[in-house]
């Protein structure tokens, strides 16, 4: 979800309400947003006729260690999967994940 408003700011939000990050600035308020799902495209239009489009790329986070498999879902979830038994297990950090590492019984997000 992307908000943008008088603050000046547009922000990115995933669906429960976290937010996950500031896309872009402007000089005034921003009256108009639209999102371009195709490209991953962002535009804004601010009161003083100002037109910004920023590019958001979301990066695949993951990390491995022998048969446990850990990876983002939803920005804010971690999935950990055992690929022998095909087990999955889910926590939920309701914060935004840049890196996961699992070593052993450990999992560091």
């Amino acid at each position: 979800m992307v908000i943008s408003g008088s603050d000046k700011k547009t922000s990115l939000w995933n669906k429960d309400g976290v937010h996950l990050g500031t896309v872009a600035t402007m000089n005034d308020w921003i009256w108009s947003t639209a999102v371009n799902p195709v490209n991953n495209k962002i535009f804004s239009g601010a009161n003083d006729g100002e037109i910004q489009m920023s590019s958001v790329e979301f990066l695949t986070v993951h990390g491995l260690f022998q048969d446990r498999y850990a990876y983002r879902e939803l920005m804010t979830d971690v999935i950990i999967q055992h690929l022998v038994t095909e087990t999955r297990v889910k926590i939920r950090c309701r914060d935004l994940i840049k890196k996961i590492a699992i070593y052993k019984e450990r999992l560091a997000v």
